[in-house]
């Protein structure tokens, strides 16, 4: 599913590749025409990516394909950071340059010349790989097209069901029932919206409720239409006249909506509108009004993945579908695995409820891992589904992923890699939604076209996004409302793996660390064992890492001769990291760095080589107690955003003139110097947020000066204190 991660990922450069700072770049270095053509060449790619990724079989050829596509694209991207990278720090060096002997000038590293014909020859020679990959695609007879509209979806669905056949529904049904029965709410008509990510069953509460034989004398009209992928007004008014009345010729709109109101007035419906996706609500307002000819009393039921689209189609608040208990899914596996007579071997039960964990009490699962059990006789085939994860589970025998790719595939290119960037975490993990955002900023998957509008405003719609299409799940609040934290159903994370494959790689390590040199983004998850990171050769071969994350060390030692190979690092995030001064040193070197992470650690100061970090947008040095000092040229990494720190005591003061930092966001405390340059009145031209506390006020001439600065509200804190 290479396609999957780079579709998305191909958008964001071609949009990096007309942004300004670049295009001057090459004007000024002589290479705009190398530029045009391989954003044109991209554009022509991007074409057939959406047909490339529907295709509902990928041969290894195709498969390959694709993955060179990948990796060319990230190839451009890195080298098109490079051009930025260079071009925002010309005019800072190019007074140093001036100062240069002429032996020096002539050397590669002082020679603008010299670089700039290097970087005109990265971009010819990505654009020679797109052509070689461009030649490739006519064997797989891709189409072109601006976007694919007509997204494969499943089967049509129908309203019959076989109710012995459902499990764990009772009290679901129940609670529709009771809103189907009871007496209007005040409105011409009641929507009742059913959601539920993929699988778990909501069609199927509906057939339940529409065949219950109280309806039919509720009822004077029943109809059951299938929405699916394409929400036309004229289409679905011809399905549901069709529907009532068995057959429809109508092809005119205004003919169709003429019939279905005579259909309607008078009568009370029913009307099932199942799986529907669309979230423009102009289209459903114009089709509700066609529905009003029907009396007081008329019911809708809408399912759906989408909050938002139940939000605007409903009524009535949405019922939402919990998961299945265990016992409930092993009916249903049972049912499926064990039916039509076949003996229940006490050691296949055992591993059957074993795999029924699986499920995560999506029937869906259930059924389908049932009937993939159902022709396996020899226990090690149960033992090999017992311990796959259910995306490395046999394509032709897996209908689960397929199910639930649907919800991806309606996902714009942006959301999609945010998505697939989730699989880099293990399963049963709480993402944090800020630093998931931070995250997904400093990867570069966020761009924000309103330049009034923060990236983090955007990535918080691109989360939300994400939530309501059920992709998350068990949020939990702050005393304010606000979304903090949220997990991921097993089989949704299942599908961001499958998606990324080997994007993004999960490595449990006990001593030593094997690198897997295909991966862009990798985490280790160390759990208790001391882990170490020292041997460079690996670390050559997986240079192109973006992300590196440990997660559960107690202790962890990374030589500065390892990192000094991942110099396209985007991300860094080392907690209980054995800290020394060649390994802080060689940080500073990942010119691409946007997040840095160095928690629970015994740094007492940072070098001053880390102000070199001018891309760094997120610093972390959360549990840090022995930090004494911050680097004193802090005020030159004007990209940051995020300073975060915590156990803070041996701090005396804040760098001079941190009113420079115009992006900064976060910064939970600041202590007050004796110079002017670390005074208060240096946080009145920032836009914080959140929390500050304000240490050492005696510094300031007057307490009276910080309650004349009016800090709270000038910069958008929720919570100031002094001390």
């Amino acid at each position: 599913m290479a396609g999957a991660v780079v579709s998305g990922f191909l958008q964001l450069v071609i949009e990096k590749l007309a942004s300004p700072i670049l295009e001057k770049c090459g004007l000024l270095w002589g290479f705009h025409k190398e530029m045009e053509n391989l954003r044109s060449r991209l554009s022509t790619i991007q074409a057939v990516l959406e047909d490339a990724e529907e295709q509902p079989v990928k041969t290894k050829a195709l498969e390959n394909w694709l993955g060179k596509l990948k990796d060319v694209v990230y190839d451009a991207d890195d080298i098109l950071d490079e051009f930025t990278i260079e071009a925002e720090a010309e005019p800072k060096v190019e007074a140093k340059r001036r100062k240069v002997q002429i032996g020096d000038f002539i050397t590669k590293v002082c020679n603008p010349l010299v670089s700039r014909s290097n970087m005109a020859d990265k971009i010819k020679e990505i654009g020679q790989r797109l052509d070689a990959i461009a030649k490739e695609r006519s064997q797989f007879h891709l189409k072109e097209v601006e976007r694919v509209s007509d997204i494969r979806g499943r089967e049509p669905t129908d309203s019959f069901v076989i109710e012995s056949d459902v499990y764990g529904r009772e009290e679901d049904k129940r609670r529709v029932m009771e809103l189907l029965i009871s007496n209007d709410n005040g409105e011409d008509v009641t929507v009742i919206p059913i959601v539920g990510m993929g699988g778990l069953g909501k069609t199927t509460l509906a057939q339940l409720a529409y065949n219950d034989e109280r309806l039919a004398k509720h009822f004077d009209l029943r109809m059951w239409v299938c929405v699916s992928n394409n929400f036309s007004v004229s289409r679905v008014t011809k399905d549901i006249i069709e529907s009532a009345t068995g057959g429809c010729n109508l092809q005119n709109m205004d003919q169709l909506q003429l019939r279905l109101r005579e259909l309607l007035r008078g009568k009370k419906f029913l009307l099932v509108l199942d799986d529907v996706w669309e979230e423009n609500p102009e289209n459903w307002d114009r089709l509700k009004q066609f529905l009003r000819e029907g009396v007081r009393g008329s019911k809708i039921i809408v399912t759906t993945r989408n909050d938002k689209v139940a939000s605007f189609m409903g009524t009535l608040p949405p019922h939402h579908l919990t998961r299945l208990s265990d016992d409930d899914c092993w009916s249903l596996f049972k049912q499926q695995a064990f039916g039509h007579g076949r003996q229940e071997h006490p050691n296949f039960v055992m591993l059957g409820k074993e795999i029924v964990k699986k499920c995560g009490g999506v029937p869906l699962a259930a059924k389908a891992l049932g009937s993939l059990m159902r022709f396996k006789t020899e226990e090690r085939e149960w033992l090999f589904v017992k311990e796959s994860d259910i995306w490395n589970l046999p394509k032709e025998e897996n209908c689960i992923l397929p199910a639930l790719r649907l919800s991806y595939y309606h996902l714009p290119p942006h959301l999609k890699q945010c998505f697939a960037y989730c699989s880099i975490f293990p399963k049963d993990h709480i993402f944090v939604k800020k630093k998931l955002i931070q995250l997904w900023v400093a990867e570069g998957f966020i761009k924000s076209s309103d330049r009034k509008k923060q990236m983090e405003d955007v990535g918080v719609e691109y989360f939300n996004n994400l939530l309501w299409r059920s992709f998350f799940q068990d949020v939990q609040k702050n005393k304010d409302g606000n979304i903090v934290r949220c997990k991921m159903h097993d089989l949704v994370h299942d599908l961001a793996c499958s998606l990324a494959e080997n994007e993004c790689s999960i490595v449990q390590v006990k001593n030593a660390v094997s690198i897997p040199n295909i991966s862009r983004r990798l985490l280790l998850e160390c759990g208790d064992n001391i882990c170490a990171l020292t041997d460079p050769e690996p670390s050559r071969r997986a240079n192109h890492l973006r992300t590196l994350l440990l997660l559960g060390s107690q202790y962890f030692s990374i030589s500065h001769n390892v990192l000094v190979h991942f110099m396209f690092l985007r991300v860094l995030d080392l907690n209980r990291v054995n800290v020394t001064m060649d390994f802080l040193v060689s940080i500073s070197r990942l010119k691409h760095l946007r997040y840095l992470v160095l928690s629970i650690t015994h740094i007492r100061a940072l070098p001053e080589s880390i102000c070199t970090l001018h891309h760094l947008q997120t610093l972390r040095l959360l549990n840090s107690d022995h930090l004494a000092e911050l680097p004193r040229d802090m005020s030159k990494m004007t990209s940051l955003r995020h300073l975060e720190i915590s156990q803070y005591d041996k701090l005396t003061h804040m760098p001079a003139n941190m009113g420079q930092l115009k992006l900064l966001q976060t910064l939970p405390i600041f202590i007050v110097g004796k110079d002017s340059e670390c005074g208060i009145r240096e946080l009145q031209g920032l836009n914080l947020g959140g929390e500050l506390t304000i240490r050492n006020l005696e510094n300031v001439m007057c307490a009276a000066d910080a309650q004349e600065a009016n800090l709270k509200d000038k910069l958008n804190l929720c919570d100031l204190c002094f001390s």
